[in-house]
């Protein structure tokens, strides 16, 4: 049995890869959470894995925390996996790939591996991330814009009368357009996301000829996913999808 997990900016994922697949994913907040109360969900559970693959993207402090724990409860080194020139036919885009972010890698190695063919991956976390591939596999490159709650927070933190209407809005759901600030603020960033991932899937189409297949992760894959034009697949696990590939293949 394998452990799978991916870290976030803000959360942590996890599944458990056996021999019948992967199990559905799970997750807690870590940013600015107590330690124990995430340690206890991953490592507390009753199961040992022979494994634990991770993507990390919370920085080097993290890292150090799950090596330890893997160690000491599970008696098992951490294998963190980063992003590569080459796995399965798909070929990194990036002038020095490993610079790639292990998330983007894995997320498009999850993408690739259901589709085979044209694709665009969205991942809709903390920051949102936009990358494609094409028909043979070649990674085109990718778009990086701060995610929807980044972009509410940069509103509030950097304007005076924004900030100050937000605090005596009342949050309302009626029509396409807010009648309120907050709801301005918020649905301001969703429209720019969902337009930026619309456009990027639009020039993907006009410069390979192909029509990509379109997946949408990230925990706020469900808001930008409702206002696209473009329709897609929502895979909210496709990193811990692209993590269990890896293992496989590595066994």
């Amino acid at each position: 049995m394998i452990l799978v997990i991916d870290v976030g900016n803000t959360r942590l994922k996890w599944a458990w890869l056996t021999s019948t697949g992967l199990s559905d994913q799970q997750a807690i907040v870590h940013r600015a959470a107590k330690p124990g109360i995430w340690k206890a969900a991953l490592f507390e559970s009753g199961q040992k894995p022979t494994r634990v693959l991770v993507s990390n993207v919370a920085g080097p402090a993290m890292a150090k925390t799950l090596t330890q724990l893997s160690k000491k409860l599970f008696q098992v080194n951490v294998e963190f996996v980063t992003a590569a020139q080459e796995f399965q036919g798909l070929t990194n885009g990036y002038l020095d790939p490993s610079l790639l972010g292990a998330d983007r890698w894995l997320a498009l190695i999850g993408a690739w591996t259901l589709a085979r063919s044209a694709l665009c991956v969205v991942d809709a976390g903390t920051a949102v991330k936009v990358d494609s591939v094409d028909a043979n596999g070649q990674h085109l490159g990718g778009l990086i814009a701060p995610g929807i709650h980044m972009m509410r927070e940069s509103l509030m933190s950097n304007t005076s009368d924004i900030a100050r209407a937000v605090e005596h809005s009342t949050p309302s759901l009626a029509g396409v357009l807010a009648n309120n600030t907050i709801g301005a603020v918020s649905r301001g960033a969703v429209f720019a996301l969902a337009g930026m991932a619309d456009r990027a899937a639009e020039v993907i189409e006009q410069s390979t000829g192909s029509k990509p297949k379109l997946f949408i992760t990230g925990g706020d894959a469900g808001m930008i996913a409702g206002t696209m034009r473009s329709h897609g697949q929502i895979v909210p696990d496709l990193v811990l999808q692209g993590l269990a590939v890896v293992a496989a293949q590595s066994q």
